[in-house]
């Protein structure tokens, strides 16, 4: 077990309890009144990524961009008007095509969505292409000042298929220091207890793995396993920059898919745990 760390962990849990109980609870008292429109996604921090898998070099792909009214009332209908933005690196006709510059939420209701035509047989999987939405005008209510601008990430990602379960072998192991360096290693390891991981697809080209630790934790610490997710992106594999243990440890993951369909994973996390697994589906 990794007790330094969950001794951690829960101080922190103690002080986070602490803290929070110092502040007045001012949410019931208060209520919105203005008639606002934004971008269902505009409070995102990297905006919204689309990813898409390019099989001909005709294909075109849809993203419904979704709008919100922000009201106590939906009485009336509200038209909003979209441009992009002069800081998008898309370029309409290349990357994507706006069928209309303009939404409509109707009476009655709080959302709409504004599609966009992705020409990904145009785009290459290097490229990265972001389009930034910006509401011009609205009719019948206010543009958001914070949410009224929107980057859409579009992605071209080659076909993939990483699903399934795989046995793990360790290239070398690493248990870790807990100050970022090496306790123990090994070098054509395997873990009895822990020898498997399955990979699950999330959305094109995104994959969650059960164990990120790929069998170390609940192996060798008796720990629970934690979960991560990684990307392919033309056999090339990158692990989310979100991805932490149940202790708030982040983990860095690369890999790539071999020819022969087996996986290689170099990873890593600041206490000092990592290594290198080669995964071959069952």
């Amino acid at each position: 077990m990794k007790s330094n760390k969950i001794y951690i962990f829960l101080v922190m849990l103690v002080a986070t309890l602490t803290t929070t109980a110092c502040f007045d609870d001012q949410g019931s008292d208060t209520l919105f009144g203005g008639n606002q429109v934004e971008f269902n996604a505009g409070n995102l921090p990297n905006g919204l990524t689309s990813s898409f898998v390019r099989l001909t070099s005709a294909q075109t792909d849809n993203i419904d961009v979704q709008v919100n009214r922000v009201s106590t009332s939906g009485t009336g209908a509200i038209t909003v008007t979209v441009e992009a933005d002069p800081t998008s690196t898309a370029v309409e006709g290349v990357h994507y095509r706006l069928p209309s510059k303009s939404i409509t939420i109707p009476a009655g209701e709080f959302t709409a969505k504004l599609p966009v035509t992705v020409l990904t047989g145009n785009i290459d999987p290097t490229e990265t292409p972001n389009l930034v939405l910006k509401m011009t005008s609205a009719t019948g209510a206010e543009v958001s000042a914070n949410y009224g601008k929107l980057t859409v990430a579009i992605r071209v990602i080659c076909p993939s298929d990483l699903k399934g379960t795989y046995t793990v072998f360790w290239e070398k192991l690493q248990t870790g220091d807990g100050s970022g360096g090496p306790n123990q290693t090994a070098t054509n390891f395997v873990i009895a207890a822990a020898d498997k991981v399955v990979i699950t697809q999330v959305s094109a080209g995104l994959y969650q793995m059960d164990d990120m630790s790929f069998g170390m934790y609940p192996g060798i610490y008796s720990d629970a396993k934690p979960v991560g997710r990684m990307r392919d992106n033309c056999t090339k594999l990158t692990g989310l920059t979100s991805n932490v243990d149940q202790y708030a440890d982040p983990f860095t993951i690369t890999g790539v898919v071999n020819a022969d369909k087996t996986i290689k994973i170099t990873w890593s996390n600041t206490y000092g745990d990592g290594g290198t697994v080669i995964l071959t589906k069952i």
